[in-house]
């Protein structure tokens, strides 16, 4: 009887540790990816920076959780980047923690030309986010040629 019990709690103990560590690479609901700014604006208009400076808030309800990884893709249209076609840029997957003042590295920009972005991270245990919710920029007029008057 008590090498049963025994067993039974080893198998219980056993079960919850191995569900625990089955969650690698798995998206985590804990991280989550909100206030997506570019050159510390929501969803500005007509910006005359060539390689905007990105930035976003990670959440998590988990105590001592922290961001490890990040990846932004940039798509010329919303429909694109929903689709996963990240077609101005896909950073790929970045071992950082920064979230502040992270600089574009895509394709050049062109004067009016809109840009929709997303971001997901990596936690301290190498699980992923959610992508974020969408956010937006467009391009202002980059050249002295491109004001025109009629």
């Amino acid at each position: 009887m008590r090498f049963r019990r025994l067993f039974v709690v080893s198998l219980f103990f056993t079960t919850v540790c191995w569900s625990q560590s089955g969650n690698d690479n798995i998206s985590s609901d804990a991280m989550k990816v909100s206030q997506l700014r570019c050159e510390y604006l929501d969803n500005p208009l007509g910006i005359d920076e060539r390689e905007p400076r990105l930035s976003w808030i990670v959440t998590s309800e988990a105590r001592g959780q922290r961001q490890t990884a990040y990846q932004i893709r940039v798509a010329s249209d919303i429909d694109k980047l929903l689709s996963g076609k990240a077609d101005l840029w896909d950073s790929g997957k970045v071992a950082s923690d920064e979230t502040v003042n992270v600089v574009y590295q895509g394709k050049p920009l062109v004067s009016r030309q809109r840009c929709f972005w997303q971001v997901r991270v990596w936690d301290k245990n190498s699980n992923v986010s959610k992508w974020s919710s969408s956010a937006r920029w467009s391009m202002g007029l980059l050249n002295k040629e491109d004001w025109q008057s009629e």
